[in-house]
């Protein structure tokens, strides 16, 4: 536990979806002495018997967590919020957002950097570098971002008050851009503490098809998500977005998702309805519904 003389108090919260109990397990262990409590919220289906098998191999840690979640896949936000609400009433400083594969080489020193910043520092969100993820050229320890992914990223509970937590328009793709972009409107910053580094990649990427293309290969429930999410994202911030922002998500979740469904992906037709449904659904939403 950091010796900080200014001793704040950490919330953790890591997602779950059937984890693989042993390489979960370990994962958490790299960073569950340094929070006070740690939330788990298992999107697993409710037979899974992921809870006592992660609790067995965490051992005498087990005591610091509260474990939650509904079954069902597809939904951080709703993860984040219960968080937030719970740093609210036990009066928790900082929230730690964690996925269940992402790893960390020393959280300890990250903690003890996020604190003695947070501390002279209050308006800022922290992140850290993210290895297989991240390629921005590092030019200083506390450098800017304008976005983040929720893996390892230390949100102040002041600063969610200010924004009103999540917002569940997003359960899952695009949530991480639209609470980075949401904080920023609000006034505050997003620095990444370039020295502390996190094992995290996004998605599966694999070769596919005839051609070798790289793909995700999500499902059609998955594509529908992230179709829908970024297009709401697009509506919602557009006049925030840089252009070569905008272009680079049409490029990367519309024109080369396409195409690698068309010449590298099974479930073709499948896919490509839920493709096009999720752009028809994101552009027909009532964007009066999101949190700004």
């Amino acid at each position: 536990m950091t010796d900080n003389k200014q001793h704040t108090k950490l919330l953790g919260l890591v997602t779950l979806y059937y984890s693989e109990p042993s390489e979960a397990a370990s994962n958490i262990l790299r960073y569950i002495q340094d929070v006070e409590a740690l939330i788990v919220w298992d999107n697993s289906p409710l037979e899974n018997k992921l809870k006592e098998q992660i609790l067995t191999q965490l051992g005498t840690n087990s005591p610091k967590v509260i474990w939650k979640g509904d079954g069902q896949n597809y939904s951080i936000a709703p993860a984040i919020n219960f968080a937030w609400h719970y740093a609210q009433e036990q009066q928790y400083d900082l929230l730690l957002l964690m996925d269940q594969d992402s790893r960390w080489d020393d959280f300890r020193s990250f903690r003890q950097h996020v604190e003695t910043l947070y501390h002279t520092s209050p308006g800022y969100v922290f992140c850290p570098y993210i290895i297989g993820n991240d390629r921005f050229t590092i030019e200083k320890d506390v450098q800017e971002r304008r976005v983040f992914l929720n893996s390892g990223t230390i949100i102040p509970t002041a600063i969610l008050n200010k924004i009103g937590g999540a917002d569940e328009t997003f359960p899952l793709d695009a949530l991480d851009h639209d609470l980075a972009i949401r904080i920023q409107k609000t006034g505050y910053t997003i620095v990444c503490l370039t020295k502390h580094k996190l094992r995290h990649t996004v998605g599966d990427p694999q070769r596919m098809g005839a051609l070798h293309l790289f793909t995700d290969n999500y499902g059609p429930l998955r594509i529908y998500s992230i179709s829908k999410s970024h297009i709401i994202k697009y509506r919602k911030h557009k006049d925030w977005l840089t252009f070569s922002e905008k272009k680079e998500m049409f490029k990367v979740h519309y024109c080369l998702k396409f195409i690698r469904i068309i010449l590298a992906e099974p479930q073709k037709i499948q896919r490509l309805k839920s493709f096009f449904k999720g752009i028809y659904d994101g552009i027909t939403y009532d964007i009066k519904k999101t949190k700004q």
